[in-house]
Protein backbone atom coordinates (compact mmCIF):
# COMPACT_ATOMS: atom_id res chain seq x y z
CA UNK A 1 0.00 0.00 0.00
CA UNK A 2 1.51 3.55 -0.78
CA UNK A 3 1.34 6.62 1.36
CA UNK A 4 -1.08 7.77 -0.52
CA UNK A 5 -3.72 4.89 -0.49
CA UNK A 6 -2.94 5.44 3.21
CA UNK A 7 -3.90 8.55 3.03
CA UNK A 8 -6.74 8.05 1.07
CA UNK A 9 -8.21 5.39 4.05
CA UNK A 10 -7.08 8.30 7.16
CA UNK A 11 -9.43 10.52 5.43
CA UNK A 12 -12.32 8.29 5.70
CA UNK A 13 -11.83 8.03 9.21
CA UNK A 14 -13.64 10.04 12.01
CA UNK A 15 -11.51 13.34 13.44
CA UNK A 16 -11.20 11.15 16.45
CA UNK A 17 -9.79 8.34 14.69
CA UNK A 18 -7.48 10.33 12.89
CA UNK A 19 -6.40 12.25 15.93
CA UNK A 20 -5.45 8.94 17.20
CA UNK A 21 -3.66 7.70 14.14
CA UNK A 22 -1.76 10.83 14.13
CA UNK A 23 -0.64 10.18 17.71
CA UNK A 24 0.38 6.57 17.53
CA UNK A 25 2.39 6.99 13.92
CA UNK A 26 4.06 10.37 16.14
CA UNK A 27 5.08 7.80 18.48
CA UNK A 28 5.83 4.94 16.70
CA UNK A 29 8.20 7.40 14.60
CA UNK A 30 9.25 9.80 17.71
CA UNK A 31 9.64 6.78 20.53
CA UNK A 32 7.19 7.13 23.96
CA UNK A 33 7.52 10.24 25.55
CA UNK A 34 10.10 10.69 28.47
CA UNK A 35 8.50 10.06 32.25
CA UNK A 36 7.60 13.13 33.59
CA UNK A 37 9.72 12.71 36.64
CA UNK A 38 12.81 12.46 34.93
CA UNK A 39 12.17 15.45 32.72
CA UNK A 40 11.27 17.36 35.66
CA UNK A 41 14.72 16.40 37.58
CA UNK A 42 17.09 17.07 34.49
CA UNK A 43 15.02 20.64 34.08
CA UNK A 44 15.92 21.46 37.84
CA UNK A 45 19.33 20.22 37.51
CA UNK A 46 20.16 22.52 34.20
CA UNK A 47 18.24 25.48 36.02
CA UNK A 48 20.26 24.78 39.03
CA UNK A 49 24.05 24.76 36.80
CA UNK A 50 22.38 27.71 35.22
CA UNK A 51 22.14 29.50 38.00
CA UNK A 52 25.22 28.66 40.13
CA UNK A 53 27.27 30.11 37.16
CA UNK A 54 25.19 33.60 36.90
CA UNK A 55 25.90 33.55 40.65
CA UNK A 56 29.52 32.69 40.48
CA UNK A 57 29.82 35.06 37.57
CA UNK A 58 31.51 31.99 35.20
CA UNK A 59 28.43 32.09 32.81
CA UNK A 60 27.17 35.45 31.00
CA UNK A 61 23.97 36.27 29.54
CA UNK A 62 23.04 38.55 26.43
CA UNK A 63 21.24 41.45 27.19
CA UNK A 64 17.76 41.51 26.36
CA UNK A 65 17.98 43.61 23.31
CA UNK A 66 20.29 41.30 21.55
CA UNK A 67 18.15 38.65 22.05
CA UNK A 68 15.43 40.19 20.33
CA UNK A 69 17.33 41.46 17.20
CA UNK A 70 19.38 38.08 16.92
CA UNK A 71 15.52 36.96 16.18
CA UNK A 72 14.18 39.92 14.34
CA UNK A 73 11.57 41.03 17.02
Amino acid sequence: MTTAELLEQARKLTREEQLKLAHDLYIEADGPYDDPTEVESAWASEIGQRLHGIVDGTTVGIPNSEVRELFGL
